[in-house]
């Protein structure tokens, strides 16, 4: 065990017997972790942070081969586990160590029903302690060991607020009467389960400047990212860092023989790009193909249930004056409609939302969907800020927008 002023380094068995001595005793723990997704096409988490009555543990899965001890941490009731973005990190503990979690808090989902500028971990801690976080290893390659210091102290900071700031925030939420709704959403993040994902592991829509391209360009654009694709997974290595994004834009535009190929990506990866850029395809890719939206795949009558919901949903912005990152989906909305739940029993099994949502916004929602008036149901929806603050933070962003535009 390494340690010093600002963490302790738990990379043994013996190591993390000890740590767990004090862990076990205690009523809150701050918990964070660090992944190899910027440098891996399979991320893994490679270190996670617990800070506890002060001290910050660092602990090494590459290192410990067995973390089941800290299972029981997770699943005690009596000790709640702060997070920021705690659906991140916590997908990811149960994908690579099958953990299961109660009492969770995120100090990101408090900051949007707080209606904070910002919902960064960097402006949170910013804002309550006048600190600035550094973010010099924010993109770090934590697979490499051994582990720097700075990269071991960026870490340990990752926590070190987060309890103080969570009681903060925990009466702020108590006075405006968001703090049941924070819990149900904060028991809804901690329950949900991890789903992994298949098929294609990138979107041709978020390619750099797509629409710039012309319908056959962006067919051979999606081939040679299916190609990329293919042999990140065989190498396990993050796409972007197979081929850049920028030198297969410029061999579709430029359209380079076999020998440019070869120099541009390898001798065997040049000779297959030059093969894709010489094919003959029948099905170019009109733009229209890239900007669908959620919904566009519905039926008549479902469209019509659709629309019904996204009015529904608007009312409820602004009767409670919020952000929509805290409002449903269209994909969830969508989910919704065609489940066709015909009370709000039916709603909850459907588990898209959190009981709160189900029992403040099924009602009301369902209705919507049926054609009926449900104004009387959303009487009781507390405004999470006034209305002047909320007119102010929408003209801010669209100010920016169109500065940015």
């Amino acid at each position: 065990m390494q340690t010093n002023s600002n963490y302790i380094l738990v990379d043994t068995p013996k190591a993390l017997e000890l740590a767990l001595l004090n862990l076990r005793q205690s009523k809150v723990l701050s918990i964070d972790t660090e992944s190899s997704g910027y440098y891996t096409y399979y991320p893994r988490v490679c270190l996670i942070q617990i800070n506890s009555r002060g001290k910050n543990y660092l602990i090494d899965p590459l290192r410990i081969s067995n973390l089941s001890s800290l299972g029981p941490l997770f699943l005690d009731p009596e000790i709640l586990k702060i997070f920021h973005s705690a659906q991140d990190d916590i997908k990811a503990l149960k994908r690579d160590f099958s953990y299961e979690f109660v009492n969770v808090a995120d100090t990101m989902i408090s900051s949007r029903l707080l209606s904070m500028e910002q919902s960064s971990l960097s402006y949170l801690v910013e804002y309550y302690h006048k600190v600035t976080l550094s973010k010099v290893e924010q993109k770090s390659n934590w697979e490499t060991r051994p582990l720097q210091k700075q990269q071991l102290r960026y870490a340990a900071s990752d926590t070190a607020y987060l309890e103080s700031i969570w009681l903060k925030m925990e009466e702020e939420l108590k006075k405006r009467n968001l703090l049941d709704e924070a819990k149900s959403e904060f028991a809804f993040t901690a329950q949900e389960a991890y789903v992994a994902k298949e098929g294609e592991g990138f979107s041709l829509a978020k390619f750099p400047d797509i629409l710039n391209f012309t319908p056959l360009e962006r067919r051979k654009i999606l081939e040679l990212l299916r190609y990329r694709d293919e042999k990140a997974k065989r190498i396990n290595k993050a796409s972007f860092r197979v081929f850049g994004n920028d030198k297969l834009a410029q061999s579709v535009k430029e359209e380079p023989n076999e020998e440019k190929c070869m120099e541009w990506f390898g001798k065997k990866d040049g000779a297959e790009i030059y093969k894709l850029l010489i094919s003959e395809y029948n099905d170019p890719i009109e733009a229209s193909e890239l900007t669908k939206r959620h919904g566009e795949d519905l039926n008549e009558e479902e469209d019509k249930k659709f629309q019904l919901a996204k009015k529904w949903r608007l009312r409820i912005m602004r009767i409670r004056r919020m952000e929509h990152s805290l409002l449903p989906s269209n994909k969830q909305l969508i989910a919704i409609l065609k489940a066709n739940p015909q009370n709000v029993e039916e709603l909850r099994g459907l588990k898209i939302f959190s009981d709160w949502k189900v029992e403040n916004y099924g009602p009301s929602l369902i209705a919507a969907l049926s054609g009926s008036n449900y104004d009387s149901l959303l009487q009781k929806l507390t405004p999470i800020r006034s209305k002047e603050a909320f007119i102010a933070k929408r003209k801010k962003k669209q100010a920016k927008q169109q500065a940015e535009g």
